[in-house]
């Protein structure tokens, strides 16, 4: 898989103040600039740091907020060993049935598929098996119900 070719949605959700929650902000942004980054933490987790300073500009409840910048150790390490198993499998076709059409599809593009959809709702068949090696494979058809 060519990695110039995925797309990426960068998300991050956040609330605040942390002691006693007043406000909640979900930042989302599609097809994030890859030369700054693709992850959650590097590219929305700033506009809501940005919107939540905005905010408390307003509307004064604290002073300061603190960073967002991740400390704790044992998270890094769950994500690490999620991403090294999650590549593991990163040329096998996974399970998409009962997966919602738009959840599938977000999954097959960045894996590099080329999808073809037909119906709506959720998946009821794929045309290519679960645990087929995707390195000859170029295009899936995807029948929703």
């Amino acid at each position: 898989r060519d990695p110039d070719k995925l797309r990426y949605i960068s998300t991050f959700a956040g609330y605040f103040p942390a002691d006693d929650p007043k406000y909640s902000c979900i930042v989302v942004i599609h097809e994030p600039d890859k030369s700054v980054g693709y992850y959650g933490a590097d590219v929305s987790g700033p506009v809501f740091k940005s919107i939540a300073r905005k905010i408390y500009a307003n509307n004064p409840l604290i002073d300061e907020i603190e960073t967002l910048e991740p400390s704790n150790d044992d998270l890094e390490a769950s994500f690490q060993n999620y991403y090294t198993e999650a590549q593991k499998n990163y040329n096998q076709m996974p399970d998409v049935k009962g997966m919602s059409g738009m959840d599938a599809i977000s999954i097959l593009e960045n894996m590099g598929l080329e999808v073809e959809v037909k119906g709506n709702g959720k998946v009821k068949k794929q045309s290519i098996s679960k645990g087929t090696d995707l390195r000859k494979v170029k295009k899936i058809i995807l029948e929703l119900s």
